[in-house]
């Protein structure tokens, strides 16, 4: 199948990006690939408004509209091992490798442990970022979209 080449804004990407980020019990995202727009439908609660956007997602869906899958809870956890393993800091880089090894609450932990050192939670954010961006790349490319930024 070819690729369709699929141009988006650095807002618009931005927008893709923190679609995917979000995940909130009852709300789901959609890209249009045609416009670059996404929407953002409820599904519990949902108004007039909701069923007309519904109905115009499922005319187009997986043609126009497709679903912005979210980051799940394994790819954090990935990733914060991942940035742990380039935290030059050894105490940190140990503590924060102690976090991780199991407990309660680790990625508030993690995070909280960040909060001392706030270059390394910048450089956490920044990394997570990064990591979001690849995997929406890397679906689009599922969905056979080739991403132009302009």
């Amino acid at each position: 199948m070819n690729m369709k080449e699929f141009k988006l804004n650095k807002k618009q990407f931005q927008e893709v990006v923190d679609a995917y980020d979000l995940n909130i019990e009852g709300m789901m995202s959609y890209l249009n690939i045609e416009t670059g727009d996404v929407v953002t439908l409820q599904t519990f609660e949902r108004n007039e408004e909701d069923d007309e956007l519904s109905e115009i997602i499922d005319e187009g869906f997986n043609i126009i509209y497709f679903r912005i899958p979210i980051r799940e809870s394994d790819e954090g956890y990935t990733d914060m091992v991942d940035f742990a393993e380039t935290v030059e800091d050894k105490k940190l880089q140990s503590t924060l490798m102690h976090i991780l090894s199991g407990g309660k609450r680790i990625f508030r932990r993690f995070k909280d442990e960040l909060y001392s050192d706030s270059e390394q939670l910048e450089r956490y954010y920044r990394f997570i970022e990064a990591r979001s961006r690849m995997r929406v790349e890397d679906w689009l490319k599922t969905i056979h979209v080739k991403l132009i930024l302009e």
